[in-house]
């Protein structure tokens, strides 16, 4: 495996499922593109008071060769982030779109 995974929560508790959910996000992302070096996951959950049910921050640092690849998925006021998993999904998807976009662009250059 080339790339180096490191996952970070916080204002939450470590998710030893939601780790395992992540690390096999991550391995998809690895098979679509096999020149990512580097991958770091964020997930927030930031403190509201006057909000209620818990909403999710998940931001995602990409590395690969010539470029970091960001995904920064804010809750605002979306349902679906509610749930960590699928804010987690929704970050992934930006990021596999944001991959599709830049190996598209290495393809044109060769």
């Amino acid at each position: 495996m080339k790339r180096n995974l490191q996952i970070t929560f916080r204002g939450m508790s470590p998710s030893d499922a939601l780790s395992e959910h992540i690390r096999d996000n991550a391995d998809k992302l690895e098979q679509f593109f096999d020149g990512i070096t580097g991958c770091h996951v964020v997930v927030e959950e930031p403190h509201r008071h006057h909000q209620q049910g818990k909403h999710f921050h998940v931001r995602l640092d990409l590395h690969v060769p010539g470029k970091n690849i960001v995904v920064d998925r804010d809750p605002g006021e979306k349902v679906s982030h509610e749930d960590a998993y699928q804010a987690v999904n929704d970050a992934f998807d930006a990021a596999r779109r944001q991959l599709q976009h830049y190996a598209e662009g290495l393809r044109a250059h060769r």
